[in-house]
């Protein structure tokens, strides 16, 4: 069996991109990865015992400013876990350790001053050092065999916003790659279920699923504001989906998709502010959501003017 969590960061903010990434995992037998109940001594919730790694909603883990050393060490023990041997000392290689493309794919290298940004940062080397010596996951009864991320940059963003029309659909057509890779571990007649988080509140999702799929069958489950479940069929393959209010604290794989899609974000947006800020004295960073980004748009604006740099470039619409 196969186990699959999707969860986003990003779906808000103007500056910045919008970043989906999935985590899978292969168990032998029916019994769905619990990573707070398989893995007591090294992995436990945001807050609790320090020396574990804290899975959890992203939001938990790196709050306030504070955490960002435990969003990327959790990050890291992830892509470890797939791949013990990957190369993960700078972002561009991280990138490609999610299969998320280059820098330049991603949109940042515009914003590069110094060339390709280390990872981790130096604030979060010690603990990511640590968790690349504990390897937290080694000890489950399923493992991680895959971790996935799109990364949606600003004129991407708008490119896609201009073909649909809507902010929504944007969305559902990056998660719709995911599920598609999710789709495709099901061509050996493994059973896979899917975990992802709802979408904005939307609690209806056969639409945009047939549309996604036009050659898979639907049955369609329970559809409310605790639950929408479909059940994807085609020629003896089988996937389950569900979209549940914050599985990313409810659902292991779902929290760990949830802090790859962070972490990925808050490195670009590093070097997003870095870029500004040496250019604009006294700027203060953003993490991009409206009413801040008004304030950064307003200082950066005359400059992006200057160098031709038009505003669907680094400025999402919606």
């Amino acid at each position: 069996t196969r186990w699959v969590g999707i969860d986003e960061a990003g779906y808000g903010p103007n500056l910045g991109p919008l970043v989906l990434s999935a985590v899978i995992a292969e168990s032998p037998d029916a019994q769905a990865p619990d990573l707070w109940r398989d893995l007591p001594a090294t992995v436990g919730r945001a807050g609790g015992p320090p020396g574990l790694l804290w899975v959890d909603d992203s939001k938990a883990v790196y709050v306030g400013g504070q955490g960002r050393d435990r969003l990327d060490a959790a990050a890291l023990a992830v892509a470890l876990a797939v791949d013990p041997d990957a190369d993960l000392a700078s972002f561009a290689r991280l990138l490609a350790a999610l299969g998320a493309g280059t820098l330049d794919e991603v949109e940042l290298l515009p914003w590069l001053d110094d060339g390709d940004p280390p990872f981790p940062s130096s604030e979060s080397r010690a603990r990511c050092d640590a968790a690349r010596t504990a390897r937290p996951f080694d000890e489950a009864p399923w493992r991680l065999v895959a971790v996935l991320c799109e990364v949606i940059g600003p004129a991407r963003f708008n490119a896609a916003l201009d073909r649909t029309g809507n902010k929504a659909k944007a969305h559902f057509e990056a998660f719709a790659r995911l599920l598609a890779a999710a789709w495709a571990l099901t061509e050996d007649a493994s059973v896979v279920s899917v975990a992802s988080d709802k979408h904005g509140g939307r609690h209806f999702y056969l639409a945009p699923l047939t549309e996604a799929f036009p050659d898979v069958w639907f049955d369609r489950g329970v559809e409310g504001p605790d639950l929408s479940q479909y059940t994807m069929r085609a020629s003896g393959r089988r996937l389950e989906l569900s979209f549940r209010p914050r599985a990313d604290a409810s659902d292991g794989l779902v929290a760990l998709a949830s802090i790859v899609s962070k972490a990925v974000r808050e490195h670009w947006m590093d070097a997003f502010n870095a870029h500004w800020r040496r250019r604009v004295p006294g700027l203060r960073p953003t993490a991009g959501y409206p009413l801040d980004a008004a304030r950064f748009r307003r200082a950066i604006e005359p400059l992006c003017r200057q160098q031709g740099l038009a505003p669907a470039c680094w400025w999402r619409a919606k």
